[in-house]
């Protein structure tokens, strides 16, 4: 059978669909909760200028960052590791079904945080600045190591350096296939998130700010988020199936 995005977005949603009491419940309660408590009570990050390129305008944007961050990091980072807990238990559930329950997967998660999130981090900094830079190429490099989370719940052996290697030879040779899947999951989100981060900025505008739309708005962007971090793990766990099995 030939291998395309469809197929590869196709065979994503039947995993969902096969699992999605599972799913859901441990992605809304370790995932979307804990970000979500965090976007309603902690501050939100100073947005950037409208004049990014007035020294003195950028110096005192630095210093609100780094008020922000003094004040409001560590709940963010820990909302992220709990989120990670979450997506791991899933990944080890999912690419070996039957094999852990609910709470010995959490419980593997927990023990093995610290690969999970070193993982995540050497994922998440080069997919970032590709990101930045030009977009695509950070699709790219999303796309060759969607994998490497699935590899760590799979294989207890594999260190985070080897899971980003094996994510990169799985993607070798359909490269192109699951790139257009994270495409897509991408623009779903984007067409998703767009208009509410304006209503976002709207809202929060002197004379327009309403408490409860806000707190809605919120919660979709927060479920726009889970609903994409959820997409591109079961992406990378159809990408470990299907080609761990095949030696590809």
């Amino acid at each position: 059978m030939t291998i395309n995005f469809a197929r590869l977005l196709a065979d994503g949603w039947a995993v969902f669909r096969r699992e999605a009491e599972l799913v859901l419940a441990l992605a809304g309660a370790l995932v979307f909760l804990p970000a979500l408590v965090v976007q309603l009570l902690c501050d939100p990050m100073p947005p950037l200028p409208a004049q990014p390129g007035d020294e003195a305008v950028m110096a005192q944007w630095m210093e609100a960052v780094s008020a922000w961050g003094q004040g409001n990091a560590l709940w963010y980072l820990l909302a992220d590791v709990v989120g990670m807990v979450g997506l791991a238990a899933i990944a080890m559930l999912l690419v070996a079904p039957g094999q852990l329950t609910v709470g010995a997967s959490l419980s593997v998660a927990l023990r093995w945080i610290g690969r999970f999130i070193l993982v995540n981090l050497l994922v998440a900094i080069p997919v970032g600045l590709g990101l930045w830079l030009f977009v695509l190429p950070g699709l790219y490099l999303q796309a060759r190591l969607v994998a490497s989370v699935p590899v760590v719940a799979a294989e207890p052996g594999q260190s985070a350096a080897r899971a980003l290697r094996k994510s990169w030879h799985l993607t070798r040779g359909v490269g192109w296939p699951v790139l257009g899947a994270v495409v897509a999951l991408f623009l779903a989100q984007w067409l998703a998130v767009s208009p509410l981060f304006s209503m976002d900025s709207w809202l929060r505008q002197p004379g327009h700010d309403n408490p409860f739309l806000i707190s809605l708005v919120t919660i979709l962007l927060t479920a726009a988020g889970t609903f994409y971090n959820v997409g591109l793990l079961l992406l990378g766990i159809v990408v470990y199936r299907r080609f761990a099995r095949r030696g590809t």
